[in-house]
């Protein structure tokens, strides 16, 4: 398929965002979830302070974010060797 109709349908739709949020304000557990890490981040911050507590933030986030991406590649690379094997 054409990289340009993915990239407008996958990264380039401004509703994406949106229709993520959407669904996972669906789901229970996420908005107990969310509900639950608010309410600790709001106490942390109180006792560390706001400045501190950005900078643990921003390198959880950034770990998480960097996990993900380890855990997608390696899923991309085992679905890669699977249709390998299937067509070999």
């Amino acid at each position: 398929m054409n990289q340009t109709i993915l990239q407008i349908l996958f990264l380039d739709n401004p509703e994406i965002p949106a229709e993520i949020a959407s669904f996972c304000n669906s789901l229970p557990k996420y908005v107990q979830a969310e509900q639950e890490y608010n309410q600790a981040a709001q106490e942390l911050a109180g006792l560390i302070g706001y400045e501190q507590f950005s900078r643990f933030e921003e390198a959880l986030n950034w770990h998480l974010a960097a996990e993900a991406r380890a855990c997608y590649l390696f899923g991309l690379g085992l679905r890669q060797k699977l249709l390998r094997e299937l067509a070999g």
